[in-house]
């Protein structure tokens, strides 16, 4: 019987999550900042309109709709961002290679391979950012159907690409040993 798991797959008899990659927080960093722009700038609002009364030329009844629709917004992108960064993964197991993909809050992808299938991985960090904060791309090359998996904005993309590569290699050891005889 299969088992599901909170990532939108189910495990097969016998498969354990070995390991769960997330993006790097930068790859959040700026949907938070532009949240926490808008609600300071709602605060600017509120101190405006409390230390000056009357300087804006409309009704304060419309300033204070203004500033809620300012911090409901801002919370909004803050969480919508939020649960999208989270639910963007790579997942090993010890079987499967599994990559989700959330874009949206309704647009989910869910891809895996075996890692017997996997012929190479790669980890790569491009530009400063990437190599002084280091993180980067994961790219997996597969013998099948879905040419490449890219996971972007790894932390550490070397390690992880090295893990995969080992558990690739266990799995392949593990294909050739003869059954236990009885």
């Amino acid at each position: 019987m299969e088992t599901p798991t909170p990532y939108g797959f189910d495990l097969d008899p016998g498969e354990q999550i070995t390991r769960v990659i997330h993006r790097s927080i930068l790859d959040f960093l700026p949907i938070a900042i532009l949240a926490v722009i808008l609600f300071l700038a709602a605060l600017a609002l509120t101190f405006i309109d409390a230390r000056f009364p009357g300087s804006f030329p409309f009704p304060p009844l419309l300033t204070l709709a203004l500033i809620a629709v300012m911090v409901v917004l801002s919370a909004i992108i803050f969480l919508v961002g939020f649960t999208v960064y989270r639910r963007n993964v790579l997942i090993f197991t010890n079987v499967h290679l599994v990559q989700v993909t959330q874009n949206s809050l309704f647009s989910h992808q869910v891809s895996q391979i075996n890692f017997d299938r996997v012929q190479d991985v790669s980890g790569t960090r491009t530009g400063f950012l990437q190599t002084v904060f280091n993180y980067g791309n994961v790219e997996i090359q597969s013998a099948g159907e879905q040419e490449k998996f890219i996971f972007t904005n790894a932390p550490d993309p070397q390690r992880i690409a090295d893990d995969a590569l080992e558990i690739h290699e266990q799995c392949l050891r593990n294909a050739h040993q003869p059954e236990p005889t009885e």
